[in-house]
């Protein structure tokens, strides 16, 4: 991913945040606080960063508490001194499981990397997944989801050697003698672009409109077309079955970053 070099504080946003590594954000921070505002703009700073980011001011020779930090994953960077602390303890926010997506940070994951976090999800799959994390994960992905007799799945020129040949990732899921695929790709990027209706009024124009014919020809009719023609059966529904998981909405909490515990994140380790 390309990085933007002249990002700053003031042009953060809780999405492009994500595009940014702990060294980033200490240079941006260090650069922020040369300016006479940084303290009347700090609590709408913190509230960006703490989305993705945890932060503890320290003393560097506080060897201990340098040691416990480290532990935690942080990263440690020297900073102007400020009372007794002479340095910044920075560490981003992984996802690790599959409520931490947002509308923010799933645009900056790969088709793999969604895969990983539904297989880890408990075995529930893509149609155990809370409706509001399909929606989210459609926002970025196009998905798909058959489940089929392993026999069927692995026919030669079948539906997975179609999925592969159109450059779709895949999760393949056990289910007795059946077998649950989730096929995503990526959605093209198209940039806002502005076009005049000739009627004096403009409107920009989105992902919304632009139609993907790669992906409207990859039907739900290929499963269809792959069933045997004496298989009447069909899988069990366990959709009573599926564990489905609360998204945590909260906001985060506005609180200056000096006075943070650091005991608070021992349950991330």
């Amino acid at each position: 991913m390309k990085k933007n070099s002249k990002m700053s504080l003031d042009s953060l946003t809780k999405s492009n945040i994500w595009t940014i590594d702990e060294a980033e954000l200490h240079q941006m921070i260090i650069d922020a606080k040369k300016h006479d505002d940084f303290a009347e703009n700090e609590t709408h700073y913190m509230n960006i960063i703490r989305t993705v980011f945890d932060i503890q001011y320290l003393n560097r020779d506080d060897e201990k508490k340098v040691s416990q930090l480290e532990s935690l994953h942080y990263e440690i960077f020297s900073s102007p001194s400020e009372g007794e602390n002479n340095a910044i303890a920075i560490r981003k926010h992984p996802i690790k499981k599959i409520t931490d997506l947002t509308l923010e940070n799933i645009s900056h994951l790969e088709p793999y990397e969604v895969l990983n976090l539904i297989e880890k999800n408990m075995g529930t799959g893509w149609k155990g997944l809370p409706l509001a994390i399909q929606d989210i994960i459609e926002s970025n992905f196009f998905v798909d989801c058959s489940v089929l007799p392993a026999s069927t799945m692995h026919r030669a020129g079948g539906i997975l050697e179609k999925r592969k040949d159109a450059g779709y990732d895949i999760l393949e899921i056990e289910r007795g003698g059946w077998i649950e695929a989730v096929f995503i790709k990526s959605k093209p990027r198209v940039d806002r672009v502005k076009y005049s209706s000739g009627l004096g009024t403009d409107r920009s124009m989105d992902d919304e409109d632009i139609m993907d014919e790669d992906f409207s020809d990859d039907s739900d009719n290929d499963d269809d077309d792959l069933m045997d023609d004496d298989m009447n059966d069909r899988v069990p529904d366990n959709d009573d079955d599926d564990m489905d998981e609360d998204m945590d909405d909260a906001t985060p909490q506005i609180e200056d970053i000096d006075n943070l515990d650091v005991l608070d994140d021992d349950e991330d380790v």
